[in-house]
């Protein structure tokens, strides 16, 4: 997995000052819905380690916002879409209103990639909720690689250490 990031994302708060400073997680990439293009996107947490998602690039030249939503707000709308229907990109709508009419699938198709949403069998844009609980389970691993150091470092600085104890030191000689 990509390592944290510990830059802050200050660009989003010129243009939605009511967001805090975000930590980035991961930067990951994926294919949209159609297949036409590879959408970047980024994970992060804000101050109190609450997740958010924002689209940073597209390779298909179509317009989209780089805002941070909430994954909270992503959850809401999602539980808020009626049951009987299956889960198309209008259910993330609301989160993006009065921008870009390509964002709700372009976090849709990001949202498929993280496995928290997945294509409903025998449909071609209908979608049904993932195992989020893995999806979780990762970013708490994220979130924990970040704020501690790796183990396998302290174990190689050990080990070098180790290693530089045996070795005896030789007086130089000059001839």
């Amino acid at each position: 997995m990509p390592n944290a990031d510990t830059s802050h994302s200050t660009d989003n708060n010129l243009k939605n000052p009511e967001s805090p400073p975000i930590t980035i997680l991961k930067k990951a990439s994926t294919r949209s819905l159609e297949g036409k293009a590879t959408l970047g996107y980024q994970l992060g947490i804000n101050d109190t380690s609450a997740l958010y998602w924002r689209l940073v690039s597209n390779s298909g030249g179509g317009f989209f916002s780089e805002e941070w939503v909430a994954l909270k707000a992503i959850q809401d709308a999602l539980n808020n879409w009626p049951q009987d229907r299956p889960i198309t990109s209008m259910a993330l709508r609301s989160l993006f209103l009065g921008k870009s009419a390509n964002n709700p699938s372009f976090l849709m198709a990001t949202l498929v990639k993280e496995g928290v949403l997945e294509r409903k069998p025998g449909t071609k844009r209908h979608y049904q909720l993932g195992d989020v609980k893995e999806f979780l389970t990762t970013v708490e691993k994220l979130k924990t690689g970040h704020s501690q150091p790796s183990k396998p470092r302290a174990k190689a600085k050990a080990k070098a250490g180790s290693r530089m104890a045996k070795a005896k030191a030789t007086p130089a000689t000059s001839k």
